[in-house]
């Protein structure tokens, strides 16, 4: 069955959620790696809903999910780039990376929920495989909160295919190189 309307709106409504308040400070360099991977990858989340929302192809629901989508993904960005300047560093922005998409990709509201779910399941796998590879408490619990985030996006943009909303009962984790290839996949 095909979803119209939106699921991720009423859970945006629902909690105000925040990132952990404990101070991010120096981090060591598997942490800061780890960060600046997930930055990339929620760069592409942002780049990619603002086109699919831009694409006006998304049926009702779907849009709404992406808008959804996309404020999560830029208050992830957010967080992780606050990680990386408190240590010290300069974050990756949008103005540095090139995103590139298959051909068709913003063509239709199949085409764009399905890349949705793609890059969904690429965020989840990402976040899953983080945790057990940061020493950073604070960075641990701000990720599996993403992680949560993620999960709730991807089960969205799997009803909007008409797929069911979960199946897995232990999605798969991606190691950094993993995650770093898939990622690769889309910048040009």
């Amino acid at each position: 069955m095909l979803i119209t309307t939106s699921t991720l709106a009423p859970l945006a409504d629902a909690a105000e959620a925040a990132p952990p308040s404990g101070a991010l400070r120096a981090l060591p360099a598997g942490d800061l790696a780890y960060t600046r991977l997930l930055i990339g990858l929620e760069l592409l989340m942002v780049d990619f809903y603002t086109q699919a929302i831009a694409s006006k192809r998304l049926r009702r629901g779907a849009h709404a999910d992406a808008r959804v989508a996309l404020v999560n993904e830029s208050e992830h960005y957010t967080y992780l780039a606050g990680a990386i300047t408190a240590a010290g560093g300069t974050p990756l922005g949008a103005a540095d990376v090139t995103f590139s998409y298959p051909s068709g990709s913003f063509y239709s509201a199949a085409s764009v929920t399905s890349l949705a779910v793609t890059l969904e399941l690429q965020a989840l796998g990402t976040y899953l495989g983080a945790p057990g590879n940061l020493t950073s408490a604070v960075l641990q619990t701000a990720v599996a909160q993403i992680t949560a985030s993620e999960a709730q996006h991807l089960s969205a943009f799997y009803t909007h295919t008409g797929a069911p909303a979960f199946y897995q009962a232990f999605p798969d984790a991606l190691t950094i190189a993993e995650a770093s290839d898939a990622l690769d996949a889309y910048t040009s």
